[in-house]
């Protein structure tokens, strides 16, 4: 499983992606990859550089229009207000997730799927609605015996999906299967079912979280996804009804869920089909109530947290605030950011439960504090299929210092980190933590502090109780420059992925990657029996605790400065970002691509207009082609500005 060579993820994909050379296209997106191979070191640059669209099952007509079409309500990364060309298809605005009222124009629309009772009942009224279409399901069996003569040259695993679609179902022998739910993307859910199926010969059940079917049903208009939902995971006879359709030779696994909207849901599948605690971590709200979470790794893991209130009234808040010193001025100081006001004291003013950074205000004075507080009140709760609202908000004291995020694979509370990432947030568009790089870091730096971060995510997540699976947790590190002692204290803990593409340069600069850690963990080999013979499987033995890498990388994120209709695509610009030497594959997003389209100015993760991986084994090369491609992004588009 540890493969060598940029974006050549097993021997079933294309060795560099790419299709013949060809140029730009003022209709098509800006889709280069620049092909490497690696000896371990050093690292041996191609200068042919390709632009065109990959090779692989992650273009595929079809799963490119399952990805794009629910982008939003998935959270997937960048450019996610225009990604398909019709922008109705996947705006997830606050109505929806609020009352999941349908505006479809669609001639052919579900009876009755638009619902103002928010709350239970309504989902409850869903569920009766569906009960006609049964919730059953939905096996994919694993590939064997593979004919690699029979497909042609350069096969993908999609080729071989399709071609051997028809596998007979195992008869009379025990098969492992792993559940994945809300499995849409095709560089997280989708890749983990076909290693899972093809290196790992197990099989795979995909079921739909409450929130994804719900959004489906009565955003979307859509019926033919039902058989997919869950059961009723309160009604014992619904349950066992689905698990009875389950063959006898399965034995499941674990459970991965890619959404954060189905979280919680996926929690209580494995405490329902008692997984919990043979290959599951039972349910847990504290994993994902942010106030929850810094009180129990404080409590019950004994580590440093920031301050914190989760405050009901506006009054509240502002007491909190002001306890940490907050005045009712912003205090000035010479060479302050101007997005942020006064770099004295600051505090944090966030949703309960959230991702990427939405609704996370930084205040500087009590009149902001009041501003993001009566923002989030009231507002709907991301992913809730009962369309809650939070009805409280959390106030932190800001921690100073650099923020990290490390991908952490658990078996059996075995833990391991598959990569550990810096971020590189800046205050820009008037928005305080804008993302411009995430960073690879190696944990064997001298004088670093990632082993520090790795020990105390560990510690954390132990006190959340995370024994199984993959977590992406969020820490600021400071380092004291009297004592140059290290503080780390928690951001959040997500049990899921880091929602990028990150297998390619995780693969090429670490030798491995999360996902495949993640089917070593559930799938793999208990270490009683004989090594599986598949040449590809990763052995959990094998990866170490913490990752060292052998490259520079990182991805960087294409931030938008304007706004308005653009008018003009430089792309002199983005041939000379496509000639900087670490970049490795690169992507603007194809709704900007074309003069006319709007665009707006990047103030979060799903904002932005595109990205690039860059990977140097010479450091200084690497970071004065992040800082050239910093520069450079400023330039990419011009537009008519809107009125305001």
């Amino acid at each position: 499983a540890i493969t060598s060579g940029y974006c050549n993820k097993s021997n079933f994909f294309v060795n560099g992606w790419s299709l013949p050379p060809r140029r730009f296209h003022h209709n098509a997106q800006f889709h280069l990859h620049k092909p490497l191979s690696t000896n371990n070191s050093p690292l041996l640059h191609s200068k042919e550089k390709v632009i065109g669209l990959a090779n692989n099952d992650r273009n595929s007509e079809t799963n490119t229009r399952r990805f794009s079409y629910l982008t939003n309500a998935l959270n997937a990364r960048g450019g996610a207000d225009d990604e398909v060309e019709n922008k109705a298809d996947v705006d997830v605005d606050e109505d929806d997730i609020a009352i999941m009222e349908s505006d479809s124009d669609d001639e052919e629309s579900v009876d009755e799927s638009t619902d103002n009772t928010i709350g239970e009942n309504a989902m409850k009224e869903l569920r009766r609605k569906w009960s006609s279409t049964q919730a059953a399901p939905s096996i994919a069996w694993p590939i064997t015996d593979i004919d690699m003569d029979m497909l042609g040259d350069n096969p993908t695993l999609a080729d071989i999906d399709n071609d051997y679609s028809n596998q007979p179902i195992p008869k009379d022998q025990p098969t492992k299967a792993i559940i994945i739910m809300d499995g849409f993307s095709p560089y997280h859910g989708q890749y983990l079912s076909h290693m899972a199926r093809h290196i790992y010969g197990a099989a795979v059940i995909h079921v739909l979280s409450d929130f994804m079917v719900r959004y489906l049903y009565q955003v979307q208009q859509q019926k033919d996804h039902l058989s997919s939902r869950l059961p009723d995971l309160e009604n014992g006879d619904d349950v066992e009804a689905w698990s009875s359709l389950l063959p006898p030779s399965l034995e499941i696994c674990g459970i991965y869920c890619e959404s954060d909207s189905g979280l919680d849901d996926a929690e209580r599948l494995g405490v329902a089909l008692g997984l919990y605690p043979r290959c599951h971590d039972g349910v847990n709200n504290a994993r994902r109530d942010k106030f929850l979470m810094n009180q129990v790794v404080s409590e019950e893991g004994g580590l440093d947290v920031v301050k914190q209130k989760s405050c009901r009234t506006l009054e509240e808040a502002e007491e909190f605030a002001r306890g940490l010193g907050l005045g009712s001025e912003a205090e000035t100081k010479e060479g302050a950011d101007e997005d942020l006001g006064s770099p004295g004291v600051l505090v944090v003013v966030k949703p309960l439960r959230g991702v990427a950074s939405d609704d996370v205000h930084l205040c500087s004075d009590i009149s902001s504090v009041k501003k993001a507080f009566e923002k989030i009140l009231q507002s709907p709760v991301f992913g809730s299929s009962t369309a809650a609202k939070h009805e409280q908000v959390l106030v932190q004291e800001f921690a100073t210092g650099v923020e990290y995020a490390v991908d952490v694979v658990c078996r059996d509370g075995e833990r391991k980190a598959a990569a550990v990432w810096r971020y590189d947030k800046r205050a820009v568009n008037g928005a305080p933590f804008v993302y411009h790089a995430t960073e690879l870091v190696s944990t064997d730096n001298e004088g670093g502090v990632e082993e520090d971060v790795c020990s105390y995510i560990f510690d954390a997540l132990d006190a959340l109780g995370v024994r199984w699976g993959l977590s992406h947790v969020e820490v600021i590190a400071e380092t004291s420059p009297e004592t140059g002692k290290i503080r780390v204290r928690l951001v959040e803990v997500n049990c899921r992925q880091h929602n990028t593409d990150f297998i390619p340069l995780t693969n090429a600069c670490v030798g491995y990657n999360a996902l495949d850690m993640v089917l070593a963990a559930h799938l793999g080999n208990d270490g009683d029996d004989d090594v599986n013979s598949h040449s590809q499987e990763l052995q959990w033995d094998s990866i170490p605790v913490l990752p060292t890498t052998r490259a520079y990388g990182a991805i960087v994120h294409f931030v938008s400065h304007v706004k308005g209709t653009i008018s003009l695509i430089h792309y002199d610009v983005l041939e000379a970002m496509e000639d900087l030497a670490s970049v490795m594959d690169m992507h603007v997003y194809p709704q900007f691509m074309e003069v006319g389209n709007p665009i707006k100015k990047t103030v979060d993760i799903r904002s932005d207009s595109g990205w690039a991986h860059l990977m140097n084994d010479d450091e200084e090369e690497f970071r004065r082609d992040y800082a050239r491609l910093v520069e450079l992004m400023k330039d990419m588009f011009e537009v008519e500005e809107e009125d305001e």
